[in-house]
């Protein structure tokens, strides 16, 4: 698949948004993190399961080497980005590269009619690049 412009968020999002309560500890979430192999989790509210933010590495090293904050003790909704920013799973790539660019933020969750339904990050924008321009040179 080429990073056309007019391809989709939906084609290229990843349907599986692994989450964690805010209620837990930031440790909880490292473990998480270095378990699945991630550089984020998404923070659901106690008992809707809905999003309410978002944990990063960044979120965690911030925490831990600027604020120094101790993550066995340390909630996960004390570190974590709010508000959620998101894209329509029906907009473009290109939409999501430039406001990924313009907020300066590495991962937007995607809804469709109001519900969160997947995760697209920028890795996943670079692999598709990767893919694009190895195709170009095999032409």
């Amino acid at each position: 698949m080429s990073l056309n412009p007019t391809v989709r968020v939906k084609a290229s999002m990843n349907r599986k948004m692994i989450t964690l309560d805010k209620g837990l500890s930031v440790k909880s979430a490292i473990k998480l993190m270095v378990k699945k192999n991630i550089g984020s989790v998404v923070v659901t509210a106690d008992s809707s399961h809905d999003p309410v933010g978002i944990i990063t590495e960044r979120d965690i090293l911030k925490s831990i080497a600027y604020r120094r904050v101790r993550p066995e003790i340390t909630k996960i909704e004390e570190i974590m980005s709010t508000p959620i920013l998101s894209v329509e799973q029906d907009a473009t790539l290109g939409d999501a590269a430039q406001m990924m660019i313009k907020k300066n933020i590495r991962r937007l969750l995607v809804k469709q009619d109001n519900k969160y339904v997947g995760i697209i990050t920028q890795r996943d924008l670079q692999k598709l690049m990767t893919d694009t321009i190895r195709a170009l040179l095999i032409m």
